[in-house]
């Protein structure tokens, strides 16, 4: 063999030699790399994937009708109800429930200057109440004071003036808030002394049985920062129940729109369309679909604002305030400018609700189950459901919706039972209160009907809309005007047993 030829032998083995270490280091790299995603996917997806382990074919054996949360349904129908955390979540979900529930239910202290606690310190100066679950009892609805002996313990009466803020929101008179804070820490005044008597008016119905209405009459003393003008709007807002409500954040926005029509193009009387309101995060307007006005875009903004107005809590969403004195006042506080002590108080100099915080906060929200449609199986139940739907209740309570894309997958794809459209409709001068946003005085969002049969069982009262004026279910049916009076009108001419079946059926969600 030439010299050329063996030199060109030993390269072409040279090569080939190089080629098998290549092809090994490659095929090395690609299982290592296998490896690191299945690891990456067993810690850091799977723990939040939606699904634990847990068999759910039980489900496939309860009524369809029953399942108001979809397979997030639960059975619980006693004390606890409204706090269920979804069945078979993952452990990195349920974790995180568990977290968000104790922020929830956390009362939180004054600030204090050696910082030991600053995972807690914050409270006001001036606020409402120091805990979320102190208004939203055991998650469920508040209850509003007897009459002017006793304080507001689930709500607050909020305030404005003619005219909008920068960001469209309501414009709070000078010197308060948009609330009227009836609590603050010490060496602060609270910004007055709210006090709740009521005013009942009795009707009729045809068949001669007589019932009562109440509205509200507001008792304001001791303002500690001058006169309220007198064209200040007054308006009381009770806690509503927050369960449910990441799948009613799972409800396609085009869905929503779909169900609006501010034209009343169809001659049906309703009329129902979508409040946007400001995104805290992003800037612009946005479709609301949360609080009484669907006045908040999201889970985790409505969180961000509770914590701040209610409770005067900073978070990374307002760790400076934002709204109507925005443009010449800033402030680490839910102070304004005339309350200098408030704003004197001493500051944490931290979050007071950590980002962390927020997000598990948020995702225990997300998470909460809904209690199931009870006796749905029952004749006496299904009458009273045809007649809801005769007498046109589920023009803007609408009962059967499919859930779309979220960044939680659980609750994507949930077929749902929440009797609402999420839009905003006009509910007559009988329950005009402040304009908010896009919404007008009169027009309110349709409340979600599901699990309101537990309430009575879980917060020992049946008070409801959105100042608890209503003391039963028959009490709110009989306020609803405007867009509603059509229903309201035929509910009225129905005989006593078929308003009883339909008022069971709705006991019976």
């Amino acid at each position: 063999m030439s010299h050329t030829s063996h030199t060109a032998t030993l390269a072409a083995q040279s090569r080939i030699g190089s080629s098998l270490i290549l092809k090994a280091g490659i095929a090395g790299l690609v299982i290592a790399s296998g490896a690191l995603a299945y690891q990456a996917y067993q810690t850091l997806w799977l723990p939040f994937d939606g699904y634990g382990a847990a068999d759910m074919s039980y489900l496939q054996q309860e009524l369809p009708a029953s399942l108001s949360g979809g397979d997030l349904t639960h059975f619980h129908s006693q004390g606890m109800a409204f706090e269920q955390e979804a069945p078979n979540l993952s452990w990195g979900l349920s974790a995180a429930f568990d977290r968000g529930d104790g922020v929830f239910e956390r009362a939180f202290t004054p600030s204090v200057a050696s910082g030991w606690r600053g995972d807690a310190d914050g409270v006001g100066p001036i606020f409402n109440h120091n805990a979320c679950e102190a208004c939203h009892q055991a998650d469920g609805r508040a209850k509003p004071p007897e009459g002017p002996d006793e304080v507001i313990e689930g709500g607050f009466v909020r305030v404005s003036i003619p005219g909008t803020g920068p960001y469209g929101e309501p414009l709070s008179p000078p010197g308060y808030g948009a609330q009227l804070g009836d609590r603050a820490i010490d060496g602060v005044k609270p910004e007055a002394k709210v006090r709740v008597n009521w005013i009942e008016e009795i009707g009729q119905f045809p068949d001669g049985e007589t019932y009562s209405l109440r509205k509200p009459e507001f008792l304001i003393s001791e303002l500690a920062y001058g006169p309220l003008p007198k064209d200040t709007v007054y308006e009381m807002r009770m806690a509503p129940p927050v369960f449910g409500l990441g799948l009613l954040e799972a409800i396609p926005e085009a869905t929503i729109q779909s169900w609006a029509d501010p034209e009343d193009k169809n001659g049906d009387g309703i009329s129902g369309r979508p409040n946007y309101v400001w995104d805290l995060e992003r800037g612009g307007k946005i479709m609301g679909r949360f609080s009484w006005k669907a006045n908040a875009f999201d889970i985790r903004q409505q969180s961000a604002i509770a914590a701040y107005k209610d409770m005067g809590i900073n978070n990374e969403l307002f760790l400076y305030r934002h709204d109507d004195q925005a443009t010449n006042h800033k402030a680490r506080q839910n102070c304004e400018p005339e309350q200098t002590a408030c704003l004197a108080a001493h500051d944490s100099l931290d979050f007071e609700m950590r980002p962390d915080q927020l997000k598990d906060i948020t995702t225990y929200l997300q998470l909460l189950g809904v209690v199931y449609r009870r006796n749905m199986d029952d004749p006496a139940v299904q009458k009273g459901e045809q007649l809801f739907h005769s007498i046109g209740c589920e023009s803007c309570h609408k009962s059967v919706v499919q859930t779309g894309e979220h960044e939680i997958s659980r609750l994507e794809n949930q077929l749902i039972r929440p009797y609402s459209d999420l839009l905003l409709h006009d509910m007559g001068e009988g329950l005009s209160g402040r304009r908010d946003f896009e919404a007008t005085e009169t027009e309110w969002r349709t409340a979600p009907l599901w699990g309101i049969g537990v309430t009575e069982t879980v917060n020992g009262h049946t008070n409801f809309l959105h100042d608890g004026r209503a003391r039963n279910v028959q009490e709110a049916m009989l306020w609803h005007g405007g867009e509603a009076q059509q229903a309201r009108n035929s509910y009225m001419q129905l005989t006593r047993e078929q308003r009883q079946l339909l008022l069971n059926f709705v006991n019976n969600l």
